[in-house]
Order: structure tokens, then sequence, then C-alpha cells
């Protein structure tokens, strides 16, 4: 097929308007043609339904372009074989984020951005999978994002960090390159997808409280609100229950190393204990006290603990929950659920009716954080390294942060916009898949670290308590407080273009 592409608009925004100038005579003494370019020009992509190409040279003009924001819109007219511009790509930035170096005269580009993305499904890029292609000092680069569907625009970004967030190949990273090496950029839709997961109903109908998992999602543990502990080997096919000798009969939370052969357990109302075998035998932590444990964490290996009181202190240990220290510096409150970095030294956690609070050093001492206004805070979540958070809010929104809990971003579209009762929430290891359950409402999942969201109706609406996830993200176990256990196994499904 012979394509050809005419009349492509370049614009350049510049924060000083005589900079235009300068550039548009730049351009024009390089000798560049925005008009009429043969397929033997962009043969790299004749394989691709290309949405919008054009091809430029940026001058690096000293110190003057470093606010540069370069914008490729729809051309006027198609040539002959090219697809017709749609509702999922006519507004389309590239925004080529440029930085000055310290040591020279020339920018760097540092981040490509595909900004204004319709995420809707049926009109714009909702469940498609979109690539750009560069051409950076003469080598092809390549990068694909999978937009999941949703009611918002967004923008997906190349940096030096990450990549894509697509299972189709991409680049590691792009490394910082100066501005007069892009010559080529093409942005191409090259399939579809459809991202769901299947529910299935395990266990039998309790009071759940609280569930766990091992990294790959094959090992669970749940507690309930009678001082019971179910665990199962088997990603939740069969369950094996028993309450150890002594144990309270109360809410029980519940915690798992990666592996899933650690476990420790509080329970409302009386102590801590802890199992070195997959919850097959359990130990009496007399050391803990007799407390109204409410939630707790452990790091992956199992050996650091952290737990919380309600309406009492923080209380932490380093041997496996044989002896415990409790933080003073945490202070008394209403202290709801916690969370821990993979090594046990980032502690988050929330306060119903208060703040967000997180530590540094394993809970020696507590920072008070999001302190704008008093919360219903009922469930917070980390990535492995600590520094991805998310919680949620009981009547209210999501609430993310991205540098271990410093700053926050409210996403208020989670929900559609409603305030739900956000009781649960869990995180995969780097933080980039979320998924929260509502208490009288459905499952929610986050393929892109909070930023959108999607109902997983298929789950059915109930008063989700507890909720876990494999490492991936792509094994979820929640727990309906008065009803069942379900296992969700995510399905991405793709076609072509």
């Amino acid at each position: 097929m012979t394509t050809e592409i005419s009349t492509i608009n370049l614009k350049l925004r510049l924060r000083v308007p005589t900079l235009r100038r300068l550039t548009e005579n730049s351009l024009k003494k390089s000798g560049l043609i925005l008009t009429t370019f043969k397929s033997n020009t962009i043969g790299l992509f004749s394989k691709r339904d290309l949405v919008i190409i054009a091809f430029f040279t940026l001058l690096g003009l000293g110190g003057a372009f470093a606010a540069t924001l370069i914008t490729i819109s729809t051309p006027d007219s198609q040539g002959a074989g090219y697809a017709a511009a749609t509702a999922c790509d006519d507004a389309v930035t590239i925004n080529a984020n440029v930085s000055p170096t310290l040591t020279a005269s020339q920018y760097y580009v540092s981040t490509i951005a595909l900004s204004a993305i319709s995420q809707n499904a049926t009109t714009g890029c909702g469940n498609k999978t979109m690539q750009i292609a560069l051409k950076i000092n003469g080598q092809m680069r390549y990068a694909t994002w999978d937009i999941p569907e949703a009611s918002t625009d967004s923008t997906f970004y190349l940096t030096g960090a990450t990549s894509s967030i697509s299972d189709y190949y991409a680049d590691t990273a792009l490394s910082p390159f100066q501005v007069t090496g892009l010559t080529n950029v093409a942005i191409a839709k090259i399939g579809s997808f459809t991202d769901t997961f299947n529910w299935t109903q395990v266990a039998v109908s309790r009071t759940w409280h609280s569930i766990t998992s091992s990294s790959d999602g094959t090992k669970l543990a749940a507690g309930t609100n009678s001082g019971y502990m179910w665990t199962s080997a088997d990603s939740g096919a069969t369950w094996a229950g028993s309450k150890p000798t002594g144990a309270a009969t109360g809410e029980t939370c519940i915690t798992s190393s990666s592996d899933g052969t650690k476990l420790a357990a509080g329970v409302y109302g009386g102590y801590i204990y802890t199992s070195t075998d997959s919850g097959a035998n359990w130990t009496q932590r007399t050391a803990s006290g007799i407390r109204n444990w409410y939630s707790i964490t452990s790091s992956s290996d199992g050996t650091k603990l952290a737990a919380v009181v309600k309406d009492g202190y923080i209380y932490t240990s380093t041997d496996s929950g044989a002896n415990w220290t409790q933080r003073t510096a945490s202070g008394i409150r209403n202290w709801y659920s916690i969370t821990s970095s993979s090594d046990g030294t980032k502690l988050a956690a929330v306060v119903y009716g208060g703040y967000i609070y997180t530590s540094t050093n394993s809970g020696e001492t507590w920072t008070a954080k999001r302190i704008d206004t008093n919360r219903n805070w009922f469930s917070i979540t980390s990535s492995s390294d600590g520094t991805k958070l998310a919680a949620g809010v009981s009547g209210g929104y999501i609430w993310t942060s991205t540098d271990s809990g410093e700053t926050w971003t409210e996403r208020t579209n989670a929900g559609g916009g409603v305030t739900r009762g956000w009781n649960n929430i869990t995180s995969s290891s780097d933080g980039t898949k979320l998924a929260v359950g509502v208490l009288g409402g459905y499952i929610y999942t986050s393929s892109d670290s909070g930023a959108t969201w999607t109902a997983r109706t298929a789950s059915g609406s109930g008063d989700w308590r507890s909720i876990t996830s494999s490492s991936d993200g792509t094994k979820l176990a929640a727990a309906v407080y008065g009803g069942y256990i379900f296992t969700g196994a995510r399905v991405l499904t793709r076609s072509s273009n």
C-alpha cells in the first residue's frame, strides 16, 4: 500500500513569544518542508495504522529552548492510504519535555508524553493499545501503552523510569537525548484488548475480617470475627480452619510473609499468634499482651512485624513476633490499618477520624501526613519499596502518594466520582496495580497507580471487608463480611489492529 501524508501541522509553544519567530526561521534555514512525504520516508511504519506522523528537526537555540512544548495536531487532509483520524486519536498531543544541562548549551528531551488521550472504550482509546515510534539519532525506538477504559482523559509517559504499561515490547527506558536528535515521530493504534477478572466463590459464608496472600497468590490466610484462622494452599480451592488454644473470640487480623509460610494474626481483645508452617500450627505470643489488635503487617521475610491497637499504640517486632516493642511515639489513636515496605523499615498507618502517619525507621518515630483535615481513613497499602501508598476513606475517596506519603492526590474519579465506603485496599509490589473493595458495593481496580479505575461488577456487590493481591497484581482474593471469599484471576485478551 502506498502511503503519503499531506499538510502536517506542527506547532511550537514557547514561554517567550519572540522565540516562535526564531524557531520558524531556524526551521526554514534547515530546509525542512512539512508537506507531502512519500512512503519511502515512512517505510518503517508501512505495516502500522498510522494515526499521526510528523518529520521535524529541533534546534538547540542555546538556553532559549528549555520551555518548549511540541504539539502535533491532526493533518488538514489525508493522503492516499492514510487512515482518517478518529475520536481516539484526533486530540493526541506529544509533549517533548526538555530540560537544560549545566555543562552544555544544548537541551535534552527527558520525557515523551501522550496527552489528552480519550479513554472511552466506544469513542476513544479505552481498551486499546497505542504505540509511539521515535527516530532518535538515527535509531528507531518504540513504546506501547495499554490504555484502560475510563471516563476521563489521561496522559501516558515515556521516561527513563517507565517506558510502558503494556505487555507488548517497548524500550526499557528513555535515555535523555539532545533535541536535535529527534527526527521522526509516529503514533499508531496497534491492537485492542479486554481486561477482565474471572471470579470464583470459595470457602464458606463467615464473618470474615481480614485476608492475606503469598506473593504468588497460591497461599491464602483469612481471619474471622470469632478468633478462627483459615488457610488455603491452592489459591482458595480448599480451606482448613482452626482456633488457636486460648484465642479470644474477636476480630482477627492477619498477615503473611511473601512465601506464605510465616503468618501472624492479632485477635481483638486477645494476643498475637504466629505460625511458621502456613497456619498448620500456631504459637500464642503472650509478650504482645492482650489488646484490641485491629491490623497487622509483615516484612517479606516475616521477621519484622507491626500491628496497631484500636484506641491504643502501634507495636513492632523484629523477631517474627516473639518479642514486641510499644511505640509510644505513635501516640494513642484510633488506629485502623497499617502497611509495610518489604524490608520492614517504611511503615504507614491510618487513623479513623484522624490523619495518615508514616515511619522510616521501623516504627521508632512517626510523622503525621495529610493533615489538612481529619478523615475516616479505613485502609492503607504500600508498594514493596514503600514509595507508593494508597489509602481509602470510608465515605470519601481514594488517595495515593508516590513519595512515601509526603504528598497525596485525591482520586475523585474512583467509584465514578461518588464518595463510597472504601473499606480495604491492596497493591502489587510495584504499586501500579491497586484493588479496593467497597462496603455495600463492588471491587474496583486500577492499573496505573490509581489514576483511573474500573468497576469489577462481575465480582458482585457485597460488604467487602478485606482484599489481598499477588505481587504482580494478577491474582486477587477478597472476603465479604457475613459472606464468602472470592478469588479473582486477571485475564487479558488481545486482538491485533
